[in-house]
């Protein structure tokens, strides 16, 4: 669930603002670029944190953080 919710984050907060731009600015080309970042941006961002989950775990065997204590 949170892999999927980054994904339609990135989607939602970039296209929207690249929509509002579109018709600030009276464009029409400002929101497919918002999506194509706003899904880049979530993909990077799922794989930078499970990297780091993973690093975290491979490290000592245990994390020593559990996932309630890191939000």
């Amino acid at each position: 669930m949170r892999v999927l919710s980054y994904l339609i984050a990135g989607l939602l907060c970039y296209g929207g603002l690249g929509w509002l731009l579109d018709r600030w600015l009276q464009t029409s080309f400002l929101m497919p670029i918002g999506l194509v970042l706003g899904a880049g941006l979530g993909v990077y961002i799922v794989i930078r944190r499970m990297s780091h989950e993973q690093s975290e775990t491979a490290t000592d065997g245990k994390s020593t953080t559990t996932g309630k204590e890191r939000r």
